[in-house]
Formats: C-alpha cells, structure tokens, sequence
C-alpha cells in the first residue's frame, strides 16, 4: 500500500503532523508512506518517520502569474506537468492534512478512481469534496473565534484515522536531569501581532537575568534579527545569548530539546517542544487559539492574554521562575498534562455555551441548559424556517422543476445564517454551521437522489433543534447527527 500525506502548511503545522506520521507507520508498518510539503518548509521534514519527501515548489508554480506579463499557460503547465508524476504513483491512499483551497484542487488531481482520500478535495464538478468526519468538523467548527477545544495535532490524527499514543510524541528528548539551565526564548511568530512587543520582551528579558543564573537565549529566524537586537540592548552586567538568525533547524531542535524551559507565543519553537518534552511558557494572544495550537509537552503553561497590556513583564518571569523550581502557578490559565491529555484550566470558568453544543453533537455528551430565553427563541426559529425548507423540498419531489420551491430553500439558508448573527442569536452558530457543511457535504447525484440526501441533512437538524425546542433545555430524547459515512455521531441527552 502506497499512502501519500499532503502537508501545505507552514513549519508548525508540519511538526504537529509528526505524531500522525508515527502514527501512521507504526499502524501501517509494510504501507510506502509520503509526504508532500511546500520546498520552502522541507527542514521540517521528519525523513525517518517516511519512505519519499515530495517538495512542491510553489514559487517555480506561481512565478510566471506575479511576473510584469503573467503567463497563466506557463503556470499551469508546470502544475500540471507536477499533477502527472503525482498521479502515476497510484497512490491507495492521500490523506490531505492542509485544509486549503489550494490543497483541495491539488489532491482532486492527483487521487484516481481507486484512491481512498481523507481530508479536502474536489468533487468532478468542481465543488469542495469533505469526505470525512474529521475534515467536515474542522471545516465547521475550528478556527480564531469560534468555540472549538480539540487541538489542530489531535484532528491531524482524526482525519488520518489514527488514534495517537505517548509513544507518537517522543522524539529527541533529553532526560530532564540532562538539560541545560538555559532559558529559551522565541521572541517572533509567523506574524508578529501573535507575540509581545520588543519592548515588553526587553523587560522580560531583564527580569530573567536578574533572577536566573543560568544563560537567557534569544532564538528567532534572521527576519527577526533587527526586533532581536531591540531586545538584547539590555543594560546590565549580563545579557542575553542572541542567536536569532544564527542558527539552522535542525539546531534550534536540539536547542530545545536540551533546554529547562521554552518562552514564546505561538510558533514552530513551540510545537517542536511538543515533540521534545520540553516545558513551554505559552504567552498566547487573542489572534490564536492556544486549545488548538497550543504546546502539548508535560509542565507547560498557558498564560492566556486578552492584550499585551494586560500582562505585566512580572508576571511573565514569575510564573517561568515558578516553573523552573516546580512551584505552583503564578498566573497561568492552562496547565498541561501531556501529550495525549487534555488542557486542565487552573481557575475554571464555565465552559462557553457553544462548545458545550458542539460536544453534544460531535461527542455524545449531554447538551447544556439554553442560556436564555432569546436563544429558545432562535431555536423556535430556526425550526420554522427548516421545517418550510422541508415542505418545499416535499414539492420538490413531485415537481423536480418548480422553481419557486428551489428559491424558498435558499431563502431558508440565507434566513438561517441571519439567524446566528452576533446581534441575534450567535449561540446557534454552531449547529448552522455543522447543517452547512453536512449540505456541503452532498455531492453530484441526480435530482432524485439529491432531494433525498438534502431531506436527510434537514432531518437531522431538525432532531437537533428539538432538543430544545420540544423540551426548552437539554433534556431530550436521542438524536442521531450523521456525517455522511454509515456511522452515525449519537447525540446522547
């Protein structure tokens, strides 16, 4: 068996598919396992864990479109030429972990008749193709805003079909007896509003010196060497090591896989971390999700920050201080177990409404108690409109043709999405958003056949918004969310 494993992303999100990779050979000892990457990002590639690293050279592919007279022929025939030696692989499986438009219309063109696809692809009309749970809840629920809690590492594994072990996560890792007492600190991220200013970096930076005896280290890529120098300026007896822009990949592993303790936002240092079981203080700002791109190695924390402003430069070298000698936390909102554990809370709040929602529908758990009246309301709502769409598509049925039908259902969708707008009823955004995407999910059928799956997608939702409806809470009988495999996702109350 041949599988190829499509990974377009940048460096973080290449070391959070390690486990998978592992994962992968480990179930699959006697599959040929490939990866597909971007060449810009190939020092991230795990070589031991697969059989052929595959470079997409994006720049040779787009060049000919940015330049003065672009040659949209030009491109395309080198996509197209890269498509053919994809294709004669014959791959049995491509498993697309990149999420992407761009990734979808590359993987349709790459998989045959015969190939077994997870993740994003097209279907012959053109149309985005989700042909698997994962990708449909990824597509539906995740992302900066929305109320998800399951790590991007975790649904990497979701999609591939593989359940990840400790085992899948140790990869370089000194025993912590054997590290050394440096101090890492990754001062820049992918852009720059996911980490602190130079400013507060420079009072962090000052605060470690004074309390640490062993050496403070910057590391960063040479894009950052000019934000690095700012905060190296430091006055004082000692100064920090400053080898942003100084060192290679593969050196910035073994940095971290030897150092007490990583400090940084969201970034590659941080997932690599993950990886080498080192502990990592996550300053993590609004534009990231840390439930989903936060470090998953053992001690780390999560210091969550509504903005800069809100955390003082004190607080930042407490709670390392209070890390480094195994003390408790200072000021951290997330404790992490390991790996393959989930985030404790250390002040616990309750959890937001909507994910609450989204474990009843995703995960069997018992929905929660409506938060308002307004949103019993919503529901009732959301029930009219549906139910109208389900009496059109009943006419639908006997009248294939009828126009007027088919403008009354799109008028529901777009009712729908009003519906779950912020100054209405947001709490509902999460079973639109999964009704959406199971519609999306339809593929090209004859009219018959489509009428028959949308009624089947609308039936669903229905069984869903009963919950609430019939019995004004979370209390209901069973209701079975199908994602358009033979198993369906039961909706235990």
């Amino acid at each position: 068996m041949k599988i190829l494993v499509v990974q377009l992303a940048r460096l973080g999100d290449i070391y959070q598919t390690w486990p998978t990779l592992h994962a992968l050979q480990r179930q699959n000892p006697s599959a040929e396992l490939h990866l597909l990457t971007r060449g810009t990002f190939a020092a991230a590639v795990p070589h031991d864990l697969i059989d052929r690293h595959i470079a997409l050279d994006t720049r040779d592919v787009l060049a000919p479109l940015i330049d003065e007279k672009p040659a949209i022929d030009t491109s395309l025939e080198k996509l197209d030429g890269f498509c053919d030696q994809m294709r004669a692989e014959n791959y049995h499986r491509i498993i697309n972990l990149s999420f992407s438009a761009f990734s979808s219309y590359l993987v349709s063109q790459i998989e045959s008749s015969t190939t077994t696809v997870s993740g994003y692809s097209r279907f012959n009309d053109g149309y985005l193709r989700i042909p698997d749970d994962g990708s449909a809840y990824f597509y539906a629920q995740v992302g900066v805003g929305r109320p998800n809690r399951l790590h991007i590492s975790d649904l990497f594994a979701y999609v591939a079909g593989v359940e990840l072990t400790a085992e899948d996560w140790e990869f370089g890792r000194s025993p912590s007896q054997d590290r050394a007492p440096a101090i890492l600190i990754h001062i820049g991220a992918s852009d720059l509003s996911k980490t602190l200013s130079s400013g507060k970096w420079l009072q962090v930076v000052k605060g470690l010196l004074s309390a640490w005896s062993g050496e403070v280290v910057l590391i960063g890529s040479a894009a950052e060497r000019e934000f690095a120098a700012q905060i190296a300026a430091v006055s004082g007896e000692r100064r920090p090591v400053n080898l942003v822009g100084e060192t290679s990949l593969a050196e910035v592993f073994t940095m971290v896989s030897e150092a007490r303790l990583l400090i940084g936002g969201d970034s590659a240092p941080v997932q690599i971390a993950s990886l080498t079981g080192t502990p990592v203080l996550n300053v993590s700002l609004p534009i990231v999700s840390f439930w989903e791109t936060g470090p998953r190695s053992k001690g780390s924390r999560i210091l969550a920050v509504s903005a800069e402003e809100t955390v003082s430069a004190e607080e930042i070298v407490a709670e390392s201080l209070a890390m480094l000698t195994g003390q408790a936390t200072t000021a951290a909102t997330v404790r992490v177990l390991g790996p393959t554990l989930p985030y404790v809370e250390m002040r616990p709040q309750p959890r937001a409404f909507e994910w609450e929602v989204i474990r009843g529908m995703y995960m069997g758990e018992k929905f929660p108690e409506p938060p308002s009246d307004l949103f019993l309301l919503g529901m009732k709502r959301l029930l009219d409109v549906n139910l109208l769409a389900m009496e059109q598509l009943e006419v639908l049925r006997k009248n294939p043709q009828n126009k007027t039908a088919s403008t009354i259902i799109d008028r529901a969708d777009e009712l729908m999405e009003q519906i779950i707008q912020p100054q209405m009823v947001p709490e509902a955004a999460p079973v639109v958003q999964w009704f959406r995407t199971e519609r999306l999910r339809i593929g090209p059928m004859s009219i018959d056949q489509l009428i028959e799956a949308t009624h089947i997608v609308h039936q669903r939702l229905h069984d869903v918004i009963n919950i609430y409806v019939n019995s004004g809470g979370g209390e209901s009988e069973q209701a079975v969310v199908d994602g358009g495999d033979d198993d369906g996702v039961i909706l235990d109350k």
